[in-house]
């Protein structure tokens, strides 16, 4: 049986992605570029990556922490902008105590004698969160239409 040259090329042409007569286009594969946007707004900012932080913690106003375990810092300090990335875990006050210590101020200690106080008492956090938030806002005064914030005292 002869072999038609033509016919031979054709199939060595043709791949195995064939269905039904017509190619089956490859996916292209999508990086996940999610920071791109950040990346550059850093980068306009000249943003430094800060040395020496292992650790970070968040701490919202439900009683929870966002916890870094490690973490990364960019920081443009000109411009008051700091970028955190890693894998945050959400963990509650109490398992974090020992370490969160030398992290905490004056008024976060009397904040988290409250906390230890309530958890006895069998209240919850959010209770806390609402007395916090009526002491904290004493000494901040209203920003008035106006007024530079310089000029309040």
């Amino acid at each position: 049986m002869p072999v038609d040259p033509e016919k031979l090329a054709k199939l060595q042409k043709a791949t195995a992605k064939k269905v039904g007569g017509s190619r089956v286009k490859a996916k292209k594969v999508v990086k996940e570029q999610d920071d791109t946007k950040l990346i550059e707004a850093l980068g306009k900012l000249k943003a430094t990556k800060v040395e020496g932080v292992e650790e970070a913690n968040f701490f919202r106003e439900d009683g929870k922490v966002l916890h870094f375990n490690r973490v990364g810092v960019q920081g443009a300090a000109a411009h008051n902008t700091f970028a955190f990335t890693g894998y945050p875990q959400e963990k509650n006050v109490t398992d974090l105590i020992p370490q969160i210590l030398p992290q905490l101020g004056a008024e976060n200690l009397e904040i988290l004698r409250q906390l230890a106080e309530q958890l006895q008492a069998g209240k919850t956090p959010a209770d806390l969160q609402a007395q916090a938030a009526a002491a904290g806002g004493e000494d901040i005064p209203d920003l008035i239409e106006g007024q530079n914030f310089d000029d309040v005292e």
